[in-house]
């Protein structure tokens, strides 16, 4: 009997990146009291994902 461990690809999948900016920038709003700032870019969005992924895979390398 073998069990396949391995995520199917819509576990895998990722959600859009005007969804993730949107929460980010709702999350950093009700932190920062702002609430008439707008969403974060999408560019930065993406740059604080990349960040995300190097500290991971850092915190990999170094366990």
């Amino acid at each position: 009997m073998s069990a396949s461990f391995g995520k199917s690809k819509e576990a895998v999948a990722r959600p859009p990146y005007k969804m993730i900016a949107r929460r980010i920038g709702l999350q950093l709003r009700e932190e920062l009291e702002h609430p008439e700032a707008e969403p974060l870019p999408i560019d930065h969005v993406d740059l604080l994902l990349r960040l995300r992924q190097k500290e991971r895979e850092r915190s990999r390398r170094h366990a």
